[in-house]
């Protein structure tokens, strides 16, 4: 009896060495509820695909008369001695150049103190008449950028010029609003909400060198970012007017002496 006690007395005492040593000090380090995000990058083009190849306008079509490649940059001009009407530049992509959801990025540089330039996209091409050039009109949405800050940093609806097509809504988001479209007989728009003071937000505006343009379309919402600094937002909540996809343009208007230049393009598409 006693040869068996010990026995299960020793066969106890080896289970008891054989089990993995206890942890000790203090409890590993949970993870942290939240994670900060990264700072703004606007050279983070990871996943982006080039659309300017900085030497030609391959990839490009329209105005073919009123754009050229200067010094790694798309530009278009007017000595302000001849009435031009605004001129277009529509990227060709895949799909007929068509997007629905997407990003753009782009560097601009506007000279003439009546220049005015912006980003057409989702838009749609009105079709060749007797006028020349009348192929390269177009209706879409715009985010515009103009030398002396009145419409900069602004989403509309564009344009009128050509005098046909679709009415343009009139709703504006301009410099540090956010607003939702009406589906109302009279169509106003409503603002949903203040993206910061207006000088305060124009000081991120480099006037007279080149400034960052960050474009987002996705659903019904629209983003307008420049310099890093989200400047415009509009919520389209018309359903029979709400602009689902369409073309990507870069544009010239204005009057006067004016001139536009474009470089460092890149696209990220959801569609």
């Amino acid at each position: 009896m006693k040869a068996k006690l010990v026995t299960i007395c020793l066969l106890l005492g080896s289970a008891a060495t054989a089990q993995p040593a206890q942890p000790t000090g203090a409890p590993p380090a949970r993870a942290p509820r939240y994670i900060e995000a990264t700072p703004y990058d606007f050279g983070d083009h990871a996943s982006w695909v080039s659309v300017f190849d900085g030497r030609t306008l391959d990839g490009w079509e329209g105005q073919a008369s009123a754009w050229r490649v200067e010094d790694g940059a798309i530009v278009s001009s007017v000595d302000g001695a001849s009435a031009v009407p605004p001129v277009y530049l529509f990227w060709k992509g895949r799909d007929g150049g068509e997007l629905a959801d997407f990003e753009f990025k782009t560097e601009i540089k506007l000279e003439g103190e009546k220049a005015n330039s912006g980003v057409q996209f989702r838009a749609m091409l009105l079709g060749k008449t007797e006028k020349p050039n009348s192929e390269w009109e177009s209706f879409g949405y715009q985010a515009d950028f103009d030398f002396t800050n009145v419409q900069t940093g602004a989403l509309i609806e564009c344009c009128s010029g050509p005098r046909r097509g679709p009415r343009p809504r009139p709703f504006r988001a301009a410099m540090g609003s956010a607003v939702r479209t009406a589906a109302t007989a009279d169509g106003t728009p409503a603002t949903i909400g203040s993206l910061g003071n207006r000088d305060g937000l124009g000081r991120a505006i480099n006037a007279d060198g080149w400034n960052q343009l960050h474009i987002i379309a996705r659903g019904h919402t629209l983003a307008y970012i420049i310099n890093g600094q989200l400047m415009s937002v509009v919520i389209d909540d018309d359903p029979e007017r709400f602009l689902a996809r369409g073309r990507l343009a870069i544009q010239l208007e204005g009057s006067g002496a004016r001139r536009v230049a474009y470089r460092n393009m890149w696209l990220k598409t959801y569609n």
